[in-house]
Parts: C-alpha cells; sequence; structure tokens
C-alpha cells in the first residue's frame, strides 16, 4: 500500500515533529525545519500517496465476504505496507494511519488512508514531549504504594506512545425557546414557629444560542472513557490537516461515520441549549422547566486529529490502558494494585493494632 516517509533535505535522515519547539527535526544532522517548510517540500508526494486503489479493492473485498458469512468485523482487516526506508513488509490493521517501521524504526505515514471522506479537517500537533508525558506518569504514580513490581521501570515507561485519535467537533447556532417556573423562598422563624414564603413566577427566555466544540470520538473502541476523559483540548491551537504532523507518531483513522455519532452530539446540543437560557435565569431558587423549543439554524461537523500520549498494561489477564493529554497533560487511567504487598500492608496493620491494643490494656492493669 501507499506510504510516505518525511526525509531531512540535508542528510536524508527521518523527520520527527519535536512538539516542544513545533518543529521538524532531524536527529542525525539537528535540522529543524518549520511545519510549512516541510509540507511544501513534500506536497507532491502526498497527493501522490494519498491514494491507493488496491487497498480500497482490498478493503471491500473483505467486507463483503465478512457480511455474506454473517460476521460482524467493525471494519478491522489486517493489512501489509512495504517501508520505504528498509523495504521491509509490515502488517497494520485498518485504522492504523501512521506508525512505526518495527525494523528500521523510521516513521511512516499511510497515506491512503486519511484520503477522500477520510481525510481530516483539522489536526492538533502534540504539544506535550514524551519525557514530560513520562514525569506526568511518574508523579501520579508515584503517589501509590501498592504497585506491582516494575511498573514504572525503564521497560514500562518506553511503551508510552504519541498517539492521533480521531474526533468529530460540531459547531451549532439555535434559535431557542424556554418558559420556565421560577420560585424565591424565604424562610425565617418567629417564637417557636418556622415561617416559609413562597414566590412563584412565569419566566421566558429566548434567543440565539451559539454553541462550539461539542466533541464525540471517532473511533470504534471499548475505551470509551478513556478517550473521552482526557480532554478538554484547546481547539484554537488546531491546525489545517498535514500529514507531516503524523512523522513519528502513530495515528488512527475514524471508523464512526458522522451519522453514527450525530444522535449523541445532538442531544448535548439540546441540553447545553437549555441551560445556557436557565443560566440567564438569576435570582431564583428553583427553576423548573415547562418548555422548551428549539430550531438548528447552522451547523457544522469537522474531523480532527487529537494528541494522546497511551500505553496498556496486562496485569492479572487484565489490559488496562493509561493516557495523558498530548497537549495540556491532563491523566486518566486505572492503575494497577498488588495483591501481594496489599496483604503485607494488611497484615503488618493488623499486627500493629494488636500490638498498640494490647500495650494500651496493660496502661490499665
Amino acid at each position: 500500500m501507499a506510504t510516505m516517509s518525511y526525509k531531512c533535505p540535508n542528510c536524508d535522515g527521518p523527520l520527527k515533529f519535536d512538539p516542544e519547539k513545533q518543529l521538524f527535526t532531524c536527529e542525525y544532522c539537528l535540522g529543524e525545519f518549520p511545519p510549512a517548510q516541510v509540507q511544501q517540500m513534500n506536497q507532491q508526494k502526498e497527493q501522490h500517496e494519498t491514494y491507493d486503489e488496491r487497498e480500497v479493492k482490498h478493503a471491500e473485498q473483505v467486507k463483503q465476504e465478512a457480511q455474506a458469512q454473517g460476521i460482524d468485523d467493525n471494519g478491522e482487516y489486517a493489512v501489509s505496507y512495504t517501508c520505504p526506508s528498509c523495504g521491509a513488509e509490515v502488517v497494520t490493521t485498518s485504522t492504523t494511519a501512521a506508525t512505526t517501521c518495527f525494523y528500521c524504526y523510521n516513521p511512516i505515514v499511510l497515506g491512503s488512508r486519511l484520503s477522500g471522506e477520510f481525510n481530516p479537517d483539522r489536526v492538533l500537533p502534540f504539544e506535550l514531549s514524551k519525557e514530560k508525558a513520562v514525569d506526568r506518569f511518574l508523579a501520579m504514580c508515584g503517589k501509590r504504594w501498592f504497585l506491582p513490581k516494575g511498573f514504572t521501570g525503564k521497560s514500562q515507561v518506553e511503551k508510552l506512545n504519541g498517539v492521533y485519535f480521531p474526533y468529530w467537533f460540531a459547531d451549532e447556532q439555535k434559535s431557542a425557546h424556554l418558559t420556565a417556573t421560577g420560585k424565591k423562598i424565604r424562610t425565617w422563624r418567629s417564637g417557636n414557629k418556622e415561617y416559609t414564603e413562597t414566590r412563584v413566577f412565569h419566566v421566558v427566555r429566548g434567543g440565539d444560542v451559539v454553541i462550539r466544540n461539542v466533541f464525540e470520538r471517532a473511533l470504534k473502541s471499548e475505551s470509551r472513557d478513556m478517550l473521552q476523559s482526557v480532554h478538554p483540548f484547546d481547539m484554537s491551537k488546531a491546525q489545517p490537516f498535514a500529514m507531516s504532523y503524523l512523522s513519528g507518531f502513530q495515528a488512527e483513522k475514524r471508523d464512526l461515520d458522522k451519522k453514527d455519532v450525530e444522535p449523541v452530539i445532538e442531544q448535548k446540543m439540546h441540553e447545553y441549549a437549555e441551560q445556557v437560557l436557565k443560566n440567564t435565569m438569576e435570582g431564583y431558587d428553583v427553576i423548573e422547566t415547562e418548555s422548551f423549543n428549539e430550531r438548528t439554524d447552522l451547523a457544522a461537523y469537522t474531523y480532527n486529529l487529537l494528541p494522546v500520549w497511551m500505553m496498556t498494561y496486562k496485569y492479572n489477564g487484565e489490559i488496562i490502558p493509561f493516557a495523558i493529554n498530548g497537549q495540556t497533560g491532563k491523566a486518566y487511567g486505572q492503575l494497577p494494585v498488588a495483591a501481594g504487598k496489599l496483604a503485607i500492608a494488611s497484615v503488618i496493620v493488623a499486627v500493629l493494632v494488636f500490638v498498640l491494643g494490647t500495650l494500651g490494656g496493660m496502661l490499665f492493669l
């Protein structure tokens, strides 16, 4: 299948995007290049490598065969590609859009995965370096006493990979109208009696409501909580999509269409619009909605790639994911607990309680 690699114009070494410098760097000659220059140097090659007819035909064939057998494969199938640096053949899943060659470790961008309808609108470049992401991970682990041995070792932190995950974002302008009952409640005491006064008001609000950056993941995944919980991202720093930003990282293409996420996003929009109007009803102790009507006047959906540092850890047969926002450093994950360490600590605590209880009893003899 079609592949892309970004080479240094000085020494032909691989170029990778540096999150802290926001530049493309070459680890061999130490050259540094702004994104616009790299995009200009590779413009023709990107246009040539963004479509692979063989992969499209293969994807359709696999899908038809699965449907004929009654198999739901969620669109997943294996695809092989040839590394443009060393010529090795490597296999990836159908949603992988950027990776690293397992043999020569050079970054590879699979251009045909991001063409046509799968071409993202925007990409939010990494800002947090791997070193700082590791520091965030170790800082969180440092507060936990019962982690399994080796969990924070070198072999584990080396598994931390930078991955661009796909998300749908929506902006909408709505005409909304809300009627509600507003209550002002006053309580006071006189002698031995308590009095309550409730004044009831009919409240009406209406107008144009603009809601921006409502998001939903665009990847079928069991790790929905992880992909949602590393938010928020500052989308004002998003850039028009260019494949070069993926060099040196992994990336996943979307496998959920707009129609798949639209009901969830529209429900969020509905709730946000109602809350915006409610927030203008100040001075009431209780607000009860009577009716809420809305009409969507303008709507815009965009497909975005967002940066996440991610690792997985297998413990007691369970795969535990851990993620760090590649822009802000916000972390999400469930750290494993070593049952042996926890049992030892429980025994120690029980012994201490017993000893202290015995000594305390002797004081009263």
